[in-house]
């Protein structure tokens, strides 16, 4: 019984953990970037603005986040902490994506 009690502690630690989505950072500048057309370049943009979305939705009150500051209170810290970076670097991989469209004489997105 004691090792029922035990293994079902586990997976359910595992499953906590495992739960614990945290926000994409994306890199800045990515091989072939160079290369790509004006409508990849604007996906990549779209994608860029999405990913710091979801990011910046991290950072508030979610179920998540709740369950973690319930369960484990560092990992909120911890999530706060991934988001800022996630935010900071699409950040960055939208200059440099703007930069590439202009000097492709692609229209850059606002």
């Amino acid at each position: 019984m004691k090792n029922l009690i035990k293994l079902t502690l586990a997976a359910s630690a595992v499953a906590l953990l495992a739960g614990c989505a945290t926000p994409t950072v994306t890199q800045v500048v990515k091989p072939g970037d160079t290369g790509l057309t004006c409508a990849q370049m604007q996906n990549e943009f779209a994608d860029v603005q999405r990913l710091k979305k979801e990011a910046d939705a991290e950072k508030s009150v979610t179920g998540g986040n709740v369950v973690r500051a319930l369960f484990f209170w560092p990992a909120i810290i911890g999530t706060a902490m991934n988001a800022n970076e996630a935010i900071a670097a699409a950040d960055n991989r939208s200059v440099h994506l703007s930069n590439l469209m202009a000097q492709k004489k692609c229209e850059v997105p606002k």
